[in-house]
């Protein structure tokens, strides 16, 4: 037998050959060192040494094992306890769907309380008066049905051009003045409301001191025989929205000289501090020789709330409304350069750039969604176009264009250069498209 110092040099000799182990002073590092210095003794040929190492590793393994076992149930404990780690794009994604969540709550307390106004005041007023043969379709009272008789004093009634949340609009001979007039009959949701018909008063007030060739003329707001109505000037033609549908995307030039046409009456509108509010290509009238005309200025305003409304009368369309509209901020004339930037997408592209089932849908892509690349749509829109109508449709009202001069100048200045192809936004900087920050 050997000697018990020549027994533990062998053993820390067995240590020595062992090698560096990063983790050994862990709990882990000591189970891992004394199993390999084991493992070896076991292989050894001294008979000694391997009855040693078996005691020696039955006392280890009934010290260590619980420690181990309970060092690894600690571990895993506290992997379950800590929080997972969540990378930037999924805290982005986060954030974005509670910011939508936040948007969705205000949208819906809105609408319900609009709801619930208008329904409170039509049963108060009792103003809700529907033909008896059409039941569950709205209708206007029958007393706007015989307009022609109601106007027959003034007013030879010719035809109805269209409808709207507005009321009913004709075509008219107005025998006063001598001349064809259009003649809109307000809705009895304005009518029968003394504080909306004064509102309404003095918004078309305000608009008849526009005087612009690009604008139709508004003429009165009058009553008779418990009729309400507006008329104005009658301008033959087609909106801007049947048009395009028609023919889909037009020629750059083409879109130059409408959209000019249309940065000439709203410039003169803002200087007369009034701001449409539902600026829309339903609103843009184009006749056969390519003359346009903005209809209903000022009567967005007249609404009991300007925004998103449970009713649809007198409102900012959702697929052209601004970012600040639907969330129901205040607005000024920038609201009315991004309702242009959507019709000049629209122009460029035949569609408009935001599309839903409702009306709360197409506002959340309004307030969030960057609108799809007008070249992604038609491959011929140039980029330096392209610039023009991002910056009209920035979210931030600041980012956009100060004035509807801007827009119309860097609009021009893209159509009239070269047209590119391929290029960056960053290359169109450099031309002579003064997209301006």
């Amino acid at each position: 037998m050997i000697r018990s110092e020549a027994f533990f040099e062998q053993i820390m000799g067995i240590k020595e050959k062992l090698p560096e182990l990063p983790q050994v002073k862990s709990r882990s590092g000591w189970f891992w060192l004394m199993a390999a210095i084991l493992g070896m003794a076991f292989f050894s040929s001294n008979r000694e040494v391997l009855i040693v190492a078996i005691v020696f590793g039955s006392i280890s393994s009934w010290i260590f094992l619980p420690m181990w076992m309970r060092h690894k149930r600690q571990i895993a404990q506290a992997a379950a306890d800590k929080p997972p780690v969540k990378s930037a794009e999924d805290e982005g994604r986060v954030k974005k769907l509670e910011e939508r969540l936040q948007n969705l709550e205000t949208l819906i307390c809105r609408l319900d309380s609009e709801m619930n106004y208008q329904l409170e005041r039509s049963l108060s007023l009792g103003r809700i008066v529907t033909s008896p043969e059409s039941a569950g379709v709205s209708q206007m009272p029958t007393t706007f049905m015989n307009v022609a008789t109601a106007l027959e004093g003034r007013y030879q009634i010719l035809k109805e051009l269209g409808r709207g949340g507005m009321g009913i609009v004709f075509h008219a001979y107005d025998k006063q003045l001598k001349e064809q007039v259009a003649i809109k009959i307000l809705s009895p949701l304005l009518s029968n409301d003394p504080d909306a018909l004064e509102r309404l008063k003095r918004e078309v007030s305000a608009a008849r001191r526009i005087t612009h060739s690009n604008v139709i003329r508004i003429h009165d707001i009058s009553e008779i025989n418990g009729l309400h109505y507006i008329s104005m000037e009658y301008f033959h033609g087609t909106n801007l929205k049947e048009h395009v549908k028609t023919n889909g995307p037009i020629s750059p030039m083409q879109a130059m000289n409408i959209a000019g046409q249309i940065c000439d009456g709203l410039e003169a509108a803002h200087r007369q501090g009034i701001i449409h509010r539902d600026l829309k290509s339903q609103n843009i009238i184009l006749d056969a020789t390519g003359r346009v005309k903005i209809i209903d200025f000022g009567l967005a305003r007249s609404a009991h709330l300007e925004g998103l409304t449970a009713t649809g009368l007198i409102m900012g369309t959702p697929e052209y409304m601004a970012p600040e509209q639907v969330s129901g901020k205040r607005v000024d004339e920038r609201a009315d350069i991004y309702s242009l930037g959507i019709i000049l997408y629209e122009l460029f592209t035949g569609r408009v750039p935001f599309t839903g089932d409702s009306a709360i849908a197409v506002g959340f892509m309004q307030l969030k969604e960057d609108p799809p690349p007008p070249a992604q749509i038609n491959s011929t829109v140039s980029s330096e176009v392209a610039n023009v109508i991002c910056k009209a449709l920035a979210k931030d009202p600041i980012q956009r264009y100060r004035t509807i001069s801007e827009l119309k100048l860097d609009l021009e200045s893209a159509i009239l250069q070269p047209v590119s192809t391929g290029k960056s936004p960053e290359t169109a900087l450099n031309n002579n498209v003064r997209v301006r920050t």
